[in-house]
């Protein structure tokens, strides 16, 4: 009886772990990816604008919201976001954020990342700078 109990307890794991294997690899492509989170103030007249220096090293892929307290149109309400890179070929460039008003043009501040991309297209943050 507990060679019953033991086996079957070993096929459930086994059958949990295949899942858990199975969901990580049909989530992901291969690539790799890197996430820097940006937060802005809702209500007020200012974004962030992604210029990557080399686009043939990293490639800006996508933003999405993290977190909204801004729901019910509170302003000044913090919304973050996530903004996703994903290396394209080895080599070092740089990921610069700009704090833009909208209205203007004007550029309240600047934040650059210098990233690295492996022979695997691991990419890396490896310095944090502002201006």
């Amino acid at each position: 009886m507990n060679k019953k109990i033991l086996i079957g307890i070993l096929v459930i794991f086994l059958i949990v772990i295949s899942v858990a294997i199975i969901k990580f690899v049909s989530k992901n492509d291969g690539s790799k990816q890197l996430e820097l989170t940006y937060d802005i103030n809702a209500g007020i007249p200012f974004k962030w604008e992604v210029e990557v220096e080399d686009e043939s090293i990293v490639k800006y892929v996508k933003n999405y919201v993290i977190e909204d307290e801004n729901k019910g149109g509170l302003v000044g309400g913090k919304v973050s976001r996530n903004y996703v890179f994903k290396g394209l070929k080895k080599g070092t460039t740089t990921i610069v954020f700009k704090y833009v008003n909208f209205t203007d043009g004007r550029v309240e501040k600047e934040e650059k990342h210098i990233v690295k991309v492996d022979k695997d297209l691991n990419i890396s943050l490896v310095v944090v700078g502002n201006k």
